[in-house]
């Protein structure tokens, strides 16, 4: 009895929904149905516009900080390459600097005889005082070089000879020490002379005959002559010295003397050439031309 009440029940329910979809589907197409759905979309229109601009808004903010980091990424990654091209441009400078000396170096080589054999030093200290000039290079005995070894600058031109020689290092006497000096030779005329250091005044070519043509502009080298038999000079024969700026006649002397300004910048030595061959000369002659300019 109450099963069968239920089931009335649920077939009622069933046709009245069926009735009222059937009649939904006759006015849903009918004028005020249409008004009404006009009305509901003008009422919650301020509400879409108000959650679109919201979501709008929620996006730009998001974009905006994506962007930011990016550009925070990008700034990064440029901030690296900048640094790394300082660095390149750094070493670039240093690597310059290295290809001066070693033209520098190369130009002195070159206008050396063929064969001569060098090594190159970097200046390290100057010693000037009103009594010597002397210079001290980063090269000593481990490299070769010896007392009395011709010491050259830029052009190959003669800027001193060895004095005293470390490990590591060695002293150099400048051509314009007054405790210098070095057979010469009129590259033009072929006048000889001794060649002196006076400090700060142009070296002196002293003992050139009278009769010797000897005029301004000409250029002064190494004579290096040979002493005694089967020795040579400690300085290779033409190395540059200066030019001549004056020439000085005493009235009845036989001899004259000619002013010779340094080829080489003395004051601002950084890179030399120590010419470190013919061993035998330089020991049985070295100190010999040093007192008697041979």
């Amino acid at each position: 009895m109450l099963r069968d009440r239920y089931a009335r029940r649920r077939l009622i329910a069933f046709i009245v929904l069926l009735v009222m979809s059937v009649g939904m589907l006759m006015v849903s197409g009918s004028g005020p149905v249409h008004e009404l759905r006009n009305g509901v979309k003008f009422a919650v229109a301020p509400v879409q516009d108000a959650l679109s601009e919201g979501t709008r808004s929620v996006t730009s903010v998001l974009g905006a900080i994506t962007e930011v980091d990016t550009l925070r990424r990008e700034n990064d990654e440029l901030s690296g390459r900048v640094a790394q091209l300082e660095e390149q441009l750094a070493q670039l400078e240093v690597f310059k600097a290295e290809n001066r000396k070693l033209t520098k170096q190369l130009k002195i080589r070159n206008s050396l005889a063929p064969g001569t054999e060098t090594v190159a030093a970097n200046v390290s200290a100057h010693h000037s005082t009103q009594f010597e000039r002397l210079i001290t290079i980063d090269r000593g005995s481990e490299s070769g070089i010896l007392q009395a070894d011709p010491v050259l600058g830029a052009g190959g031109a003669l800027v001193g000879r060895v004095v005293e020689v470390g490990d590591g290092w060695a002293e150099v006497m400048l051509i314009t020490d007054t405790n210098f000096l070095v057979a010469g030779l009129d590259n033009r005329t072929g006048a000889t002379g001794n060649v002196i250091g006076r400090l700060s005044a142009p070296l002196a070519m002293t003992e050139i005959p009278r009769t010797n043509k000897v005029s301004e502009r000409d250029l002064v080298v190494t004579l290096g002559a040979k002493i005694g038999k089967g020795f040579k000079s400690a300085y290779p024969k033409g190395l540059p010295i200066g030019r001549v700026v004056d020439v000085i006649e005493e009235a009845g002397s036989v001899v004259k003397t000619a002013l010779v300004v340094p080829l080489a910048d003395l004051e601002h030595l950084e890179h030399v050439l120590v010419v470190v061959e013919g061993r035998e000369a330089k020991r049985a002659a070295g100190q010999g031309e040093a007192s008697s300019g041979g």
